[in-house]
């Protein structure tokens, strides 16, 4: 899970410079604020080796500028391990390039001035990314839409996207100070080539990924801002340090968001009738129908791999309802895909096959392929029976007779779509490379995985007209959205996550609190509920529960270890919603290998969406790996569920 890093109040005394001891306006110098991308190890660094940080704030000096995610690259100038003769340990790190605003590096040194201990673990950590609220034109367009005072959305522009988060700041520190790190010690610039020397008795110099870095250049001018002289180190003769979180000069900026307030138990685990619904255990669904409909699809192309060994359900299967007689049945047919470049989204790595199906008669009225560049998901259902499809190196809208209706090209890798439970906007986020190939390979290899990149984030209304646009980090999860507002996933100590939401008129809410021993998964669906994935502390058991959000739990599944692949649709009038749990014949714990092989039955739960009560209960045997292999009709009369033999379609009682 990523971190919010926090800000950083330092006042560094500068070597060799002397200023007026009382000046009434101090000039305060902004650090470079970035922290290790990896463990660092002094026993298993030589002369010459590279070690990368990561910009964590906004930052702007004469020569350079930094943006958040920048990539810094350090290289060792010296390194002594700890041995049985050689008791202190010593690193020499000489910071020398940096991604001064595009993907390569410069040359551009920096002194490590002051270092910390990675966040504590009493702070909250942020899962996701917000919404962009900054337009092309300014907040005009997107407030208006929303409803929004032009006051609100100015005064929502200038808070800190993640400020949703209540991180406590660290103690001011001083030059060469070493915070949270025992028995280190920083010697700024007393190694060759600008270098600052890092040593330690007793054992390895050894640092943790996160390990917050406070930089300033080596030459040239230094960025400063005016601070008072009231502050507790306003007597220092040396120019102090503004907070490294400081906005550059000219730049909006507003206070941290204050926590809201809430309560300190696990108050999502208050799920008692009659205000909430604990649904039964899978083996006593007794109210299991018999499909009305079923249609095999192998004649199209459709030819499951049961045998396959992986650790997560697929994007690989999906079913929507376009119309009360026309079933948009999608899945890979496992065929050799012709290798094509699909624009700046990149090559052929599979190919859909879609087929409009009216399930009275099994006749098959059209067939398409389309190509696609990842293996995510590539369906998601829209307002009015339309529904959006990745395809190729674009978006594309298709309604009744699976014609298309829009498109939306795509400048890169799709990395998610978002949709608001009234359908009403639709959230775009394209992946755009921060890095050249040969920097991008070198952080691959020190990270063990792919690095961060940006995100292009454009929100989209009914009519896919854009809206707003800004930016996210690719390794933050989507933000969930909801009708009014969106939730965010924070991570706190003991296992313990909070669900917080903002609101577009800037409010911020507790939703609710709870434990989970695995990451948990957060998404929205109609009416304007949450669908919250966890893992039981004890058991370590998968669990779900639906929630409104005041909070209120409306229906919890109870844990079971058998239990897997879980997931949640609503009707399009948003009456009724559908969950499923597909069960095992293992047990199974988050990151297990199973097969479709494993996979027993699959429980399909109907519910009412104002009240949480069960209206129709469904199981199928020989269940497929797909996580969208059931949709509901737009009415929710009609349920249908893919298995690896055929498609089964209920008739579901309207109560």
């Amino acid at each position: 899970m990523n971190t919010r890093t926090p800000a950083l109040a330092a006042v560094l005394a500068l070597c060799g410079q002397a200023f007026p001891a009382e000046p009434v306006n101090k000039q305060a110098i902004t650090p470079v604020q970035a922290e290790l991308i990896a463990d660092l190890n002094a026993r298993l660094l030589k002369v010459g080796a590279t070690v990368y940080a990561r910009v964590t704030v906004d930052w702007r000096g004469a020569d350079c500028a930094l943006r958040s995610g920048a990539i810094l690259e350090a290289h060792v100038v010296s390194v002594v391990p700890h041995t049985k003769t050689v008791k202190a340990s010593e690193l020499d790190l000489a910071f020398t390039r940096a991604q001064c605003g595009q993907p390569k590096l410069d040359a551009f040194g920096l002194m490590l001035a002051a270092m910390a201990a990675p966040q504590s673990d009493r702070d909250y950590g942020i899962m996701s990314d917000s919404l962009p609220i900054m337009t092309a034109g300014g907040p005009a367009s997107y407030g208006a839409i929303l409803g929004i005072k032009q006051s609100q959305m100015g005064a929502m522009m200038m808070q800190d996207d993640t400020g949703i988060n209540d991180v406590p700041t660290v103690p001011r520190m001083k030059m060469g100070e070493v915070s949270g790190i025992r028995g280190m010690k920083l010697g700024v610039g007393a190694g060759p080539e600008n270098s600052s020397t890092l040593t330690i008795v007793g054992h390895d110099v050894s640092l943790e990924k996160h390990t917050l870095l406070l930089l300033v250049p080596a030459r040239g001018t230094y960025p400063r801002t005016a601070i008072s002289s009231t502050s507790a180190d306003a007597s220092a003769s040396a120019p102090p340090m503004a907070g490294a979180g400081a906005a550059p000069a000219g730049s909006a900026s507003a206070g941290p968001v204050p926590a809201a307030s809430g309560p300190t138990i696990d108050d999502i685990d208050l799920c008692a009738p009659p205000q909430c619904n604990v649904a039964l255990p899978a083996a006593n669904v007794i109210d299991s129908g018999k499909p009305a409909e079923t249609v095999s699809i192998r004649q199209i192309g459709y030819a499951p791999r049961p045998q396959r060994v992986t650790d997560s359900f697929d994007n690989d299967e999906a079913l929507a309802w376009l119309g009360p007689k026309e079933l948009l049945v999608a899945f890979n047919p496992h065929i050799l895909a012709p290798r094509r470049l699909l624009g700046k989204s990149g090559w052929t790595l599979r190919v859909i096959r879609a087929a409009l199906i009216d399930p009275k008669t099994r006749r098959v009225t059209r067939t398409v392929d389309w190509d696609l560049p990842d293996d995510g998901q590539y369906l998601w259902s829209l307002a009015d029976g339309r529904v959006l499809v990745h395809a190729g190196s674009e978006l594309r809208v298709y309604g009744e007779g699976l014609r298309i209706d829009k498109r939306v090209p795509l400048d890169g890798p799709l990395a998610f779509v978002r949709v608001t439970p009234d359908k009403s906007f639709v959230v775009i986020g394209v992946m755009h490379e921060r890095h050249t190939p040969e920097l991008h390979a070198a952080l691959r290899e020190s990270l063990g995985a792919e690095p961060e990149e940006d995100v292009a984030v454009t929100v989209l209304n009914r009519e896919f007209e854009k809206i707003a646009q800004s930016s996210a980090r690719s390794h933050l999860t989507p933000p969930t959205l909801l009708d009014e507002g969106q939730a965010h996933m924070l991570a706190g100590p003991d296992m313990r996550f909070r669900i917080a939401m903002r609101t577009w008129e800037g409010l911020d809410a507790t939703i609710a609190r709870f434990r989970s021993s695995c990451a948990p998964e957060l998404s929205s669906l109609a009416p304007d509920l949450l669908f919250l994935v966890s893992c039981a502390k004890q058991t370590q058991g998968t669990e779900y529960r639906i929630l409104r959000t005041n909070g209120n739990p409306e229906l919890r599944g109870l844990a079971n270890l058998n239990a897997c692949g879980l997931g949640a649709q609503a009707s399009a009038d948003g009456q009724e919603f559908v969950v499923k749990t597909v069960q095992s014949g293992i047990a199974m714990t988050p990151g297990a290998l199973f097969s479709g092989n494993d996979l027993t039955s699959e429980e399909l739960g109907v519910y009412r969406a104002k009240d949480g009560k069960r209206v129709f209960a469904a199981r199928v045997g020989a269940p497929s790996t797909s996580r969208d292999g059931f949709a509901l009709s737009n009415d929710g009369s009609e349920l249908a569920v893919m298995t690896r033999d055929q498609i089964a379609i209920f008739s579901v009682p309207r109560k």
